[in-house]
């Protein structure tokens, strides 16, 4: 995966998707693999905006039985099991534990209903996954021991006993992200992150491509291509604004999601608790806890946002009212992420967050040659993704496009019958000067391409180890993500392809060996090594 400028600017596209979030990168994906003539571009780096922020869950629908919307609640569990299928090395089944109580909505009857149509509605839950130690297991009712002590950070005021369900956790929500666009690659799309799409180029009614500028360089150019789909997230209505038309479809407004990662306070179950009405979890994740989600009005432009003290301290005083034995104090939190996602309403913290996915074929509004996407949720983004290439087949004169296989055909890595077995297998092998457990880790991150970093480490046993004290990735996975997966900056090798750095801090040590290996590779200077070292002490700082 090579930057490659000159060739977006040289080629006439079948379709470029703009931004590289999940949605760009699973519409970039579908595009590619129906055989379409892909560009991909992103203001700043692949999965570096709202995908980021998350809580690291795939969801099969809970919520939408509660609300008897069987509908989506069926996608979502076509859509979990999909992910699965594609990117087994990706995740990994999680419990989740909430108590029952006396209340009526909290009743253990109530409790056992859900659970029974849970498992009725998903009978289907673990057909076509391949790897069985990934399979999801029915829901189950526990005593009231036992959900204290899975669930130890709640008021045990009440609590007659708990309700268990299974849902996927991503071990490595990035390079999920990541993987979508390499899939793109390796099908012949053309990938640049830090390319800022400015304005839409129309031509006789009809948008003809983008005019874009270059981050690293501040050089403007157009990118051309038969259809664009506008997937740019928060930036989404900024594209459209001056369109002819374009009033004719609102964009949603936004409201700011908010997890903060805290010290390692939840058992191996993600824990569930409630505050006036709202649900919260506090979830497992690596060596860490992940408390979430919160949401209130954005009102301001994407590009002003931050998470204010304030907000944390609200996130904190409600996390300590659903967990009180948790005890989470300001000095707990570890990093804080936050992204934007589109709303049909709200005010303060009440917000009531767009329900399905919005694709607005612009032809239908006098400009052909366009498709705008506005996402929500992480684990539909394929089927959305599915949905807009649709719409784009259509704009360029496809009565019947062909079908999609997305959620049947491996990611990048993905190719694999059981993730234990492809372990097993590399344990066995003669890695000389690598751990067992960073081998393990490589299968859980490459998956079955694990060997392009096993051999840099074979041609540069130097980089077999680890980068910091008490950071485990090595020095060949740094390099690796700034030869071959498009890390241009020390943020996104430490933060999004490897896993260094998001869950926390990975430590000075790491920062500098990290920046250092990343000099040698981009040619970076003294003062460009300190620049980028100051970019990834920001990130972390809490405001």
């Amino acid at each position: 995966m090579v930057r490659d400028l000159r060739r977006l600017a040289d080629t006439r596209f079948d379709v470029l998707v703009v931004g590289a979030g999940v949605y760009g990168a699973t519409i970039a994906w579908d595009a590619a693999s129906r055989g379409l003539h892909v560009g991909i571009i992103d203001r700043g780096d692949i999965g570096g905006g709202t995908s980021f922020n998350n809580l690291k869950t795939l969801h099969g629908g809970l919520r939408s039985l509660q609300a008897l919307n069987l509908e989506q609640m069926r996608r979502f569990i076509r859509e979990r099991r999909a992910l699965a299928r594609i990117a087994p090395h990706l995740v990994r089944p999680l419990p989740f534990i909430i108590p029952t109580t006396r209340h009526p909505k909290r009743h253990a009857l109530l409790m056992r209903l859900a659970l029974t149509l849970n498992d009725l509605i998903a009978h289907d839950r673990n057909q076509g996954i391949l790897d069985a130690d990934i399979h999801l297991p029915a829901g189950t009712l526990v005593s009231r021991k036992e959900t204290l002590r899975l669930n130890p950070a709640i008021d045990d005021t009440g609590v007659t006993g708990g309700a268990i369900w299974f849902d996927y956790q991503m071990l490595n929500a990035d390079r999920m992200t990541l993987s979508f666009v390499l899939s793109a690659v390796a099908a012949g799309a053309t990938v640049a992150n830090y390319v800022r799409a400015d304005r839409l180029i129309v031509e006789d009614g009809r948008v003809a491509g983008v005019s874009v500028t270059d981050g690293a360089t501040g050089d403007t150019f157009a990118v051309r291509a038969r259809a664009v789909v506008n997937a740019a997230g928060a930036w989404a209505p900024e594209l459209v604004r001056e369109l002819p038309g374009g009033g004719a479809v609102p964009a949603p407004r936004l409201s700011r999601a908010m997890n903060i990662v805290v010290s390692p306070t939840a058992t191996s179950h993600a824990c569930g608790g409630f505050v006036d009405g709202r649900f919260l979890c506090l979830v497992p994740w690596r060596d860490v806890s992940i408390l979430g989600t919160s949401h209130d009005v954005f009102d301001q432009p994407a590009d002003a946002l931050a998470s204010p003290r304030e907000a944390v301290e609200q996130l904190l005083a409600e996390g300590r009212r659903a967990f009180p034995r948790a005890k989470l104090s300001w000095d707990d939190v570890r990093l804080v992420h936050r992204g934007l996602l589109p709303m049909v309403s709200g005010e303060g913290a009440r917000v009531q967050l767009l329900r399905e996915t919005a694709i607005v074929d612009h032809a239908q509004h006098g400009t052909a040659g366009l498709v705008s996407v506005h996402g929500v949720r992480y684990t539909t983004a394929r089927h959305s993704a599915q949905q807009a290439v649709d719409a784009v087949f259509q704009q360029l004169g496809h009565a019947s496009p062909p079908a999609s296989r997305t959620d049947r055909t491996p990611l990048a890595g993905g190719g694999m019958s059981s993730v234990v077995g492809l372990k097993q297998e590399l344990l066995r092998r003669d890695n000389p000067g690598v751990p067992a457990a960073m081998v393990e880790r490589l299968v859980t991150s490459y998956g079955t391409d694990y060997n392009r970093v096993l051999q840099i480490m074979r041609d540069e046993p130097a980089l077999a180890s680890p980068i910091g004290q008490r950071c485990g990735v090595s020095g060949a996975e740094i390099v690796h993500a700034a030869r071959h997966e498009m890390a241009m900056t020390l943020s996104d090798a430490l933060i999004r392809r490897t896993e260094a750095g998001s869950a926390g801090h990975p430590g000075a040590d790491a920062v500098a060996r990290a920046a250092q290996l990343l000099a040698t590779v981009h040619g970076w200077d003294a003062s460009r090594v300190q620049h980028e070292i100051d970019d990834v002490e920001a990130f972390y700082r809490l405001e």
